[in-house]
């Protein structure tokens, strides 16, 4: 189409006559204009060049100093880096070793903000930023560095003129996901910097949070449409079953919940039937993910808040964790996660770069889990004011190098920095799971109080829905197999295969018969699987050493694709680990109630959404 149309505009302007100023103007006479050749190509010669040499000046300015006094000692090395090879090179690397003598570690504790030039990634033997140099892998700045790769980003301060080491790796310190650029080096080293000026603020003694009443104390919750199922199950069995009469707020996020009609409509319902349940917006654009948790906490109208993950439920009435010694000592409570510096999926340990981010020595302590934290605002001010930065602070190197997971880590690190106190529960999480053919699927983090008994079930791999959790379906594949059932019917010994039409007068009728579901019902009928059949517990006679919580997928019974937690054989003996059945505690029949809770909350959302069609469509007519 493309190739006619140019065709017949390049006849069309060669029979095209010049105009004669003799003539008027709407006389064509049969004179040939001549053909004026086209100057793009030109133009886009001369553009391509000035693009290539910008970013060879671009290149050479971030790999080379920028004047040959700048660092005499260095010049000869400097020279050399324009002729890195796939292969190390003996002179280059005494050259290398020889330069990197004079390239200091920047001291630790420095308190002003620098400006610095990158002068490139220098890449070292060893798996450590301190073995031989492998001058052959160094990079320019702006270049990616493979997360397995050991050196350091070499920088220039440009006021001193010092030439220092930072952003120095291990081959353990960045994780696969993470995405590392020597060009960053700037904001990350004056990172610590911003840091110290932020708790400063924080530790004068007219900062104070947005307060509430002194001495108030309740639950603080976030939700967003995909969680008020499991939101709406935790607060009718706090109210209904534990008999909490702490007051409650649910913190979102207006658009979130306007984008799905009717899910608000639950939760509406239930705190108009119950007391002391308050709804609060969150009004910053930038308080989304994770950042709305830690949004909701600093903004609280509660002085001392216990705040819970939707998806989290106690077993018991958590109110007198605010009469515990632990809080009234240290006025935190945090709970550790399943993973430490010996066995993590998140990659923290002393050879992570978050300790030279933070500018602060590794502490080798259990990985913490915020899906439940009790705090005291008002003593905890200025850690809670860090939590804040981090979370928000632009660039976000615990994001962009992947550091740490979400929020939940930046707790215990902002109260470590500021040396505040908080008490770590000592039991290490135990795992809920479903046991099937004597094989074991953990799904839910189970956490303790501080005499080692059951607290929280924080069902953080399967959510609740309240309906039918369906296999995902191609709709096209799907109504190209009806249109080739109809073909077969209707011709017998015909054409089989469905046109592009047919197959979009398919998808317009829609389709009645309802996916496959991903779990096999239940008997008694609710739609949410059962996943506590059984709990995974560490022994307390056993070395913390020997806590280690496999990752591994479910075997054929379990969901296809779901991910599991903990030992998977029930059988083979295990001195560190035990299983109890779930329906030997107290609140065995606990999960029942949630599914109850969450069918309930899904129906008041489709009741709602029904109603709004009809009335639309009474609007209509």
């Amino acid at each position: 189409m493309t190739e006619g149309f140019t065709r017949h505009r390049a006849n069309s302007a060669a029979a095209a006559p010049a105009l004669s100023s003799t003539l008027p103007h709407h006389i064509r006479p049969n004179v040939t204009r001549p053909v004026v050749p086209s100057r793009w190509p030109r133009r886009l010669l001369y553009t391509g060049v000035v693009y290539v040499c910008g970013l060879v000046a671009f290149i050479l300015y971030t790999r080379f100093p920028s004047s040959p006094n700048s660092h005499p000692s260095n010049g000869a090395f400097d020279g050399v880096q324009g002729f890195s090879s796939s292969q190390p090179d003996e002179q280059a690397i005494a050259l290398a070793e020889e330069h990197a003598r004079d390239v200091k570690m920047l001291p630790q504790g420095h308190s002003r903000l620098r400006e610095l030039r990158c002068i490139g990634w220098r890449a070292t033997d060893s798996c450590s930023p301190h073995g031989p140099r492998l001058p052959h892998l160094d990079k320019p700045c702006h270049m990616m560095v493979e997360h397995t790769q050991s050196g350091y980003c070499e920088v220039e301060d440009k006021q001193t003129k010092e030439r220092f080491r930072v952003m120095r790796r291990y081959c353990r310190s960045m994780r696969s996901e993470g995405q590392f650029r020597c060009f960053d080096a700037e904001d990350f080293v004056n990172f610590p910097v911003i840091v110290e000026q932020t708790m400063n603020k924080a530790l004068t003694s007219n900062f104070v949070l947005p307060q509430g009443r002194e001495g108030s104390k309740g639950i603080v919750m976030v939700v967003y449409p995909k969680m008020v199922p499991s939101a709406y199950a935790t607060l009718r069995s706090l109210r209904e079953i534990l008999k909490c009469t702490l007051p409650i707020e649910l913190w979102y996020r207006p658009k979130e919940m306007q984008a799905a009609p009717g899910s608000m409509e639950p939760l509406q319902q239930f705190a108009a039937s119950t007391a002391d349940l308050t709804f609060r917006e969150i009004d910053d654009k930038k308080a989304t993910g994770f950042g709305a948790k830690v949004f909701a906490i600093y903004h609280s109208h509660f002085e001392q808040i216990l705040f819970l993950d939707s998806d989290n439920v106690p077993v018991r009435d958590p109110s007198f964790l605010f009469e515990t010694h632990e809080f009234k000592d240290t006025g935190a409570i945090f709970w550790p996660d399943f993973w430490h510096p010996r066995h993590t999926i998140f990659n923290v340990h002393g050879q992570s770069l978050l300790w030279e981010l933070l500018d602060q020595r590794f502490v080798n302590m259990f990985e913490q889990e915020s899906g439940q934290l009790v705090i005291n605002r008002r003593r905890h001010g200025a850690p809670l004011e860090l939590v804040k930065f981090y979370t928000f602070h632009t660039p976000n190197f615990f994001k962009t190098f992947e550091l740490v997971h979400g929020d939940k880590d930046l707790f215990r690190l902002s109260w470590l920095k500021l040396k505040s106190p908080f008490h770590m529960m000592d039991t290490p999480p135990a795992v809920a799971g479903k046991a099937f053919n004597d094989s074991f699927c953990g799904m839910t983090m189970v956490q303790h109080d501080a005499d080692g008994q059951v607290l929280f079930l924080h069902r953080n791999s399967r959510k609740l829905v309240g309906e039918p959790k369906r296999q995902y379906v191609h709709l096209k594949t799907l109504a190209a197999l009806r249109v080739k059932e109809k073909l077969l019917l209707t011709r017998p010994g015909g054409r089989t295969k469905p046109t592009l039409e047919e197959i979009e007068e398919e998808l317009e009728k829609g389709f009645v018969t309802p996916a496959p579901t991903l779990d096999a019902p239940e008997a008694d009928g609710y739609p949410d699987a059962i996943y506590w059949t059984h709990l995974l517990s560490f022994r307390n006679t056993s070395k913390r050493i020997h806590y280690k919580i496999d990752v591994h997928a479910g075997l054929d019974g379990f969901t296809k694709g779901q991910t599991c937690y903990g030992v998977s054989d029930m059988v083979e003996k295990n001195e560190h680990f035990y299983f109890e059945r779930f329906a030997n505690f107290n609140f065995g029949g606990l999960e029942t109630q949630l599914r109850k809770f969450a069918v309930e909350a899904a129906q008041v959302i489709k009741v709602h959404l029904n109603d709004s069609e009809i009335q639309a469509t009474r609007q209509k007519n």
